[in-house]
């Protein structure tokens, strides 16, 4: 019997600035483009923004990216992709990924994003070694409904044998029920 142990570590870091949802993507676009004209560009950027926001909550919860990285992410699209996918049994394997779709929840004057973890480790065959459901909580209270949102998973299995195998790695958003999931697959040497 395989013991696993699992170590993970989230990073979510957030940067931009929403304001409240607009009713209508192609209003708020040429609102936009009107205010633009009249030199008004912050207030062109907050139309489009309300746009964004529109097109976000219509959209289902995605995966942008998701891949190996050699150390931890100092930031939104501020990595470094690992050269390969081989590890040594027990080392630490760290993931970024960039969710997109997920609520927002209002409390106070803060905007919370909560998405639940579930960790599914599987060999190349697709039979499954091990599964943790709600392995991790990710959570951000911002003063803005950020959309650049990133984490980073942490993965260490102790004590599994030489293979090839798939680690599945899904989110669901507990503000809109929204789901996603993404499958990496790596070596054990």
């Amino acid at each position: 019997m395989v013991k696993l142990g699992i170590i993970a570590c989230a990073i979510c870091a957030a940067a931009g600035a929403t304001i409240a949802a607009a009713p209508d993507i192609s209003t708020r676009t040429k609102e936009a483009a009107a205010l633009a004209e009249q030199g008004k560009f912050v207030e062109a950027f907050g139309a489009l923004n309300e746009a964004e926001v529109a097109i976000w909550d219509r959209m289902p919860l995605t995966i942008q990216r998701a891949l190996w990285v050699a150390d931890s992410p100092t930031g939104f699209g501020v990595y470094t992709p690992r050269s390969n996918n081989i590890f040594d049994a027990g080392a630490p394997m760290q993931i970024y990924a960039e969710p997109m779709g997920f609520g927002w929840r209002k409390s106070g004057d803060l905007w919370h994003i909560e998405l639940r973890v579930d960790l599914v480790l599987r060999k190349k065959d697709g039979a499954e070694v091990y599964r943790h459901p709600d392995f991790i909580k990710l959570a951000v209270a911002s003063w803005t409904r950020n959309r650049e949102f990133l984490t980073t998973l942490t993965y260490t299995f102790r004590d599994i044998p030489k293979g090839e195998y798939l680690v599945d790695t899904n989110l669901r958003d507990a503000v809109t029920g929204k789901a996603a999931a993404f499958s990496l697959p790596f070596v054990v040497r």
